[in-house]
Protein backbone atom coordinates (compact mmCIF):
# COMPACT_ATOMS: atom_id res chain seq x y z
CA UNK A 1 0.00 0.00 0.00
CA UNK A 2 1.17 3.71 -0.83
CA UNK A 3 2.62 5.43 2.11
CA UNK A 4 0.05 8.10 1.49
CA UNK A 5 -2.72 5.95 2.09
CA UNK A 6 -1.00 4.91 5.38
CA UNK A 7 -0.42 8.47 6.82
CA UNK A 8 -4.03 9.11 7.60
CA UNK A 9 -4.43 5.84 9.16
CA UNK A 10 -1.44 6.17 10.85
CA UNK A 11 -2.89 9.72 12.26
CA UNK A 12 -6.11 7.84 13.84
CA UNK A 13 -4.54 5.44 15.71
CA UNK A 14 -3.36 7.31 17.83
CA UNK A 15 -6.36 9.28 18.73
CA UNK A 16 -7.88 5.84 19.18
CA UNK A 17 -5.90 4.31 21.19
CA UNK A 18 -5.67 7.39 24.02
CA UNK A 19 -9.73 7.44 23.84
CA UNK A 20 -9.55 3.88 24.39
CA UNK A 21 -7.44 3.97 27.23
CA UNK A 22 -9.07 7.09 28.77
CA UNK A 23 -12.62 5.63 29.00
CA UNK A 24 -11.20 2.11 30.45
CA UNK A 25 -9.61 3.93 33.16
CA UNK A 26 -11.26 3.60 36.66
CA UNK A 27 -13.92 5.96 37.29
CA UNK A 28 -13.22 7.21 40.30
CA UNK A 29 -14.32 11.53 40.54
CA UNK A 30 -10.49 11.67 42.67
CA UNK A 31 -8.89 10.99 40.03
CA UNK A 32 -10.45 13.40 38.02
CA UNK A 33 -7.97 16.56 38.98
CA UNK A 34 -4.77 14.45 38.24
CA UNK A 35 -6.30 13.74 34.47
CA UNK A 36 -6.45 17.29 33.66
CA UNK A 37 -3.20 18.65 35.74
CA UNK A 38 -1.52 15.31 33.11
CA UNK A 39 -3.28 16.76 30.45
CA UNK A 40 -2.10 20.40 31.19
CA UNK A 41 1.63 19.12 31.66
CA UNK A 42 1.09 17.98 28.06
CA UNK A 43 -0.06 20.78 26.42
CA UNK A 44 2.20 23.21 27.95
CA UNK A 45 5.17 21.16 27.42
CA UNK A 46 3.96 20.73 23.57
CA UNK A 47 3.14 24.64 23.25
CA UNK A 48 6.46 26.02 24.68
CA UNK A 49 9.14 23.29 23.00
CA UNK A 50 7.41 22.47 19.30
CA UNK A 51 4.50 24.99 18.79
CA UNK A 52 6.06 28.41 19.60
CA UNK A 53 9.42 27.47 18.22
CA UNK A 54 7.72 26.33 14.95
CA UNK A 55 6.30 29.50 14.95
CA UNK A 56 9.26 31.38 15.35
CA UNK A 57 10.65 29.28 12.07
CA UNK A 58 7.84 30.28 9.80
CA UNK A 59 7.41 33.94 10.85
CA UNK A 60 8.52 37.06 12.70
CA UNK A 61 8.72 37.70 16.64
CA UNK A 62 5.49 39.80 15.89
CA UNK A 63 3.42 37.32 13.99
CA UNK A 64 3.97 34.47 16.53
CA UNK A 65 3.14 37.20 19.18
CA UNK A 66 0.00 38.50 17.21
CA UNK A 67 -1.23 34.55 17.06
CA UNK A 68 -0.52 33.41 20.63
CA UNK A 69 -2.82 36.86 21.49
CA UNK A 70 -5.38 35.50 19.00
CA UNK A 71 -5.36 32.57 20.56
CA UNK A 72 -5.83 33.92 24.14
CA UNK A 73 -8.66 35.82 22.83
CA UNK A 74 -9.75 32.77 21.26
CA UNK A 75 -10.14 30.59 24.68
CA UNK A 76 -12.75 34.01 26.04
CA UNK A 77 -14.51 33.48 23.22
CA UNK A 78 -14.88 29.76 24.12
CA UNK A 79 -15.54 30.53 27.22
CA UNK A 80 -18.80 32.98 25.75
CA UNK A 81 -20.02 30.01 23.94
CA UNK A 82 -20.15 26.93 26.46
CA UNK A 83 -21.59 28.59 29.32
CA UNK A 84 -21.67 26.75 32.61
CA UNK A 85 -25.46 25.86 33.74
CA UNK A 86 -25.58 23.22 35.78
CA UNK A 87 -23.66 22.02 39.37
CA UNK A 88 -21.20 19.93 37.13
CA UNK A 89 -21.23 22.76 34.88
CA UNK A 90 -17.39 23.81 35.37
CA UNK A 91 -16.20 20.39 34.65
CA UNK A 92 -18.03 19.77 31.41
CA UNK A 93 -17.12 23.15 30.87
CA UNK A 94 -13.55 22.36 31.12
CA UNK A 95 -13.77 18.87 29.17
CA UNK A 96 -15.20 20.65 26.15
CA UNK A 97 -12.74 23.46 26.08
CA UNK A 98 -10.15 20.65 26.25
CA UNK A 99 -11.66 18.82 23.20
CA UNK A 100 -12.43 22.00 21.42
CA UNK A 101 -8.98 22.97 22.07
CA UNK A 102 -7.42 19.55 20.50
CA UNK A 103 -9.52 19.71 17.90
CA UNK A 104 -7.82 22.94 16.74
CA UNK A 105 -4.58 21.73 17.28
CA UNK A 106 -4.76 18.34 15.21
CA UNK A 107 -6.05 20.83 12.11
CA UNK A 108 -2.34 22.43 11.66
CA UNK A 109 -0.85 18.94 12.61
CA UNK A 110 -2.90 16.89 9.51
CA UNK A 111 -1.29 19.87 7.59
CA UNK A 112 2.36 19.62 8.87
CA UNK A 113 1.67 15.80 7.84
CA UNK A 114 1.44 16.17 4.11
CA UNK A 115 4.38 18.88 3.80
CA UNK A 116 6.66 16.15 3.51
CA UNK A 117 8.88 16.10 0.26
CA UNK A 118 8.52 12.42 0.21
CA UNK A 119 5.78 9.64 1.25
CA UNK A 120 8.56 8.10 3.70
CA UNK A 121 9.22 11.48 5.40
CA UNK A 122 5.23 11.74 5.33
CA UNK A 123 4.76 8.82 7.12
CA UNK A 124 7.50 9.54 10.17
CA UNK A 125 6.02 12.67 10.51
CA UNK A 126 2.42 11.15 11.13
CA UNK A 127 4.21 8.16 13.45
CA UNK A 128 5.52 11.17 15.34
CA UNK A 129 1.50 13.24 15.59
CA UNK A 130 0.45 9.64 16.79
CA UNK A 131 2.80 8.84 19.49
CA UNK A 132 2.05 12.54 21.19
CA UNK A 133 -2.11 12.19 20.88
CA UNK A 134 -2.27 9.18 22.56
CA UNK A 135 -2.03 11.47 26.15
CA UNK A 136 -4.05 13.92 24.11
CA UNK A 137 -6.91 11.04 22.98
CA UNK A 138 -6.05 10.21 27.23
CA UNK A 139 -7.10 13.25 28.62
CA UNK A 140 -10.04 14.32 26.56
CA UNK A 141 -11.66 10.93 26.68
CA UNK A 142 -11.20 10.63 30.47
CA UNK A 143 -12.64 14.01 32.00
CA UNK A 144 -15.82 13.82 29.57
CA UNK A 145 -16.40 10.41 30.63
CA UNK A 146 -16.49 11.57 34.48
CA UNK A 147 -19.04 14.55 33.92
CA UNK A 148 -21.32 12.43 31.93
CA UNK A 149 -20.83 8.56 32.75
CA UNK A 150 -21.12 7.88 29.09
CA UNK A 151 -18.85 5.68 27.83
CA UNK A 152 -19.53 5.50 24.24
CA UNK A 153 -19.95 9.01 23.95
CA UNK A 154 -16.44 9.95 25.67
CA UNK A 155 -15.08 7.72 23.30
CA UNK A 156 -16.62 9.04 20.16
CA UNK A 157 -16.11 12.29 20.73
CA UNK A 158 -12.43 11.97 21.87
CA UNK A 159 -11.85 9.96 18.44
CA UNK A 160 -13.57 12.66 16.84
CA UNK A 161 -10.73 14.64 17.41
CA UNK A 162 -8.95 12.89 14.37
CA UNK A 163 -11.41 14.44 11.96
CA UNK A 164 -9.28 17.69 11.49
CA UNK A 165 -5.78 15.93 11.33
CA UNK A 166 -6.99 14.21 8.29
CA UNK A 167 -8.92 17.68 7.20
CA UNK A 168 -5.79 19.19 8.00
CA UNK A 169 -3.09 16.58 5.74
CA UNK A 170 -6.33 16.51 2.94
CA UNK A 171 -5.89 20.08 2.58
CA UNK A 172 -2.06 20.25 3.27
CA UNK A 173 -2.08 17.81 0.09
CA UNK A 174 -3.71 20.41 -1.80
CA UNK A 175 -2.16 23.23 -0.76
CA UNK A 176 0.33 23.30 0.66
CA UNK A 177 2.91 25.20 -1.59
CA UNK A 178 0.05 28.02 -1.92
CA UNK A 179 -0.16 28.50 2.44
CA UNK A 180 2.21 31.37 3.06
CA UNK A 181 5.12 30.54 5.61
CA UNK A 182 3.94 33.44 7.95
CA UNK A 183 0.55 32.57 8.16
CA UNK A 184 1.21 28.67 8.61
CA UNK A 185 3.54 30.20 11.98
CA UNK A 186 0.94 32.55 12.66
CA UNK A 187 -1.93 29.54 12.92
CA UNK A 188 0.51 27.48 15.15
CA UNK A 189 0.96 30.36 17.42
CA UNK A 190 -2.69 31.03 18.01
CA UNK A 191 -3.05 27.29 18.96
CA UNK A 192 -0.15 27.50 21.15
CA UNK A 193 -2.09 30.63 23.16
CA UNK A 194 -5.14 28.70 22.79
CA UNK A 195 -3.45 25.72 24.95
CA UNK A 196 -1.57 27.96 27.08
CA UNK A 197 -4.33 29.80 28.42
CA UNK A 198 -6.54 27.02 28.36
CA UNK A 199 -4.01 25.01 30.94
CA UNK A 200 -3.01 27.65 33.60
CA UNK A 201 -7.14 28.89 33.55
CA UNK A 202 -8.96 25.42 33.56
CA UNK A 203 -6.83 22.29 33.89
CA UNK A 204 -4.22 23.56 36.56
CA UNK A 205 -6.91 24.65 39.24
CA UNK A 206 -8.80 21.82 38.69
CA UNK A 207 -9.08 20.60 42.45
CA UNK A 208 -10.51 23.32 44.77
CA UNK A 209 -8.01 23.73 47.39
CA UNK A 210 -4.38 24.65 47.96
CA UNK A 211 -4.26 20.86 49.44
CA UNK A 212 -5.93 19.51 46.46
CA UNK A 213 -3.85 21.58 44.28
CA UNK A 214 -0.79 20.44 45.03
CA UNK A 215 -1.19 17.38 45.14
CA UNK A 216 -2.02 16.87 41.25
CA UNK A 217 1.67 18.63 40.69
CA UNK A 218 2.89 14.99 40.57
CA UNK A 219 0.90 14.50 37.46
CA UNK A 220 1.49 17.72 35.92
CA UNK A 221 5.06 16.66 36.21
CA UNK A 222 4.03 13.33 34.68
CA UNK A 223 2.89 15.20 31.71
CA UNK A 224 5.53 16.77 31.04
CA UNK A 225 8.23 14.00 31.60
CA UNK A 226 5.73 11.87 28.91
CA UNK A 227 6.16 14.61 25.79
CA UNK A 228 9.96 14.85 26.89
CA UNK A 229 10.75 11.44 26.22
CA UNK A 230 8.42 11.06 23.35
CA UNK A 231 10.29 13.61 22.11
CA UNK A 232 13.64 11.85 22.20
CA UNK A 233 11.80 8.28 20.75
CA UNK A 234 10.75 9.72 18.09
CA UNK A 235 13.68 12.45 17.51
Amino acid sequence: MNETLWVPLVAVLGPLLGSAVGVLLPSRKNLLPRLLAFAAGTMLTISFLELIPESMAYCPPAGCFAGLAVGVLGVLALHLLLPETRHDGRERHTALLMLTAIMLHNLPEGIAMASGSEDRTMLLIAIAIATHDIPEGICTAAPYLYVTGRRGRAFFLSLSTCLPTLLGYALGRLLWREIPAPTMGMVTACIAGLMITISCEELIPAGPGEKARLSTMPALMAGVILVLVLRQIIA
